[in-house]
């Protein structure tokens, strides 16, 4: 990916760089992010957040350059929750999450949006939970399960989809389970190994 990404860069410095070249240029960037060690990763992530800006990513301009800023950013928040920088990653990721809802609003079957926004609701269930904000924690866990289910419903052909669903049921039933909702959670949990 490192070669890939260092072939595509004079393009997109160049001249007249075409709209497609800069979203592979940054989707590759992102990919890259996810093998480096954070700190590095970080600059990395704000180089692909930068280009997908520049496609019109924030002003919703060109949807796909949009979720693909709110996967990316969603990999930063990942990197600064991975430095202990927790206050900034929620912050990132309730933008990832806002984003989301924006494309989906846009253009509700948009399977990569989609996916972010479990991938968000998830990771801010775990920050809360990290603040032993038991009641913010339980309202993400519940909003990436709406997130996966949603998902499965545009693509039921994905495996990754589904995975997604039980894993957001797992978080719900390990929160039911530490609130004392031990029926609820063993209900849950049956419900996660039932997909």
């Amino acid at each position: 990916m490192d070669h890939t990404a260092a072939l595509l860069k004079p393009l997109v410095t160049g001249a007249n760089p075409s709209r497609r070249v800069r979203q592979l240029y940054a989707d590759t960037l992102n990919i890259i992010c996810l093998n480096q060690r954070p700190q590095q990763a970080l600059a990395t992530c704000d180089e692909a957040l930068k280009t997908l800006a520049g496609l019109g990513a924030l002003d919703l301009s060109d949807l796909d350059a949009a979720a693909s800023w709110a996967d990316t950013a969603d990999t930063k928040s990942g990197e600064l929750q991975a430095l202990g920088r927790f206050d900034e990653a929620q912050k990132l990721e309730q933008q990832v999450f806002a984003m989301t809802e924006k494309i989906l609003a846009h253009r509700p079957g948009d399977l990569h949006a989609l996916e972010d926004r479990w991938f968000a609701a998830s990771r801010l269930a775990l920050l809360a939970d990290d603040r032993h904000d038991a009641t913010v924690a339980a309202d993400y866990a519940d909003r990436a399960v709406q997130a996966a289910q949603d998902w499965v419903r545009f693509n039921p052909s994905s495996l990754d989809a589904w995975a997604r669903w039980a894993q957001a049921l797992a978080q719900v039933a390990k929160f039911q389970y530490e609130r004392g909702e031990v029926s609820a959670a063993i209900a849950t949990a049956h419900s996660a190994v039932a997909l």
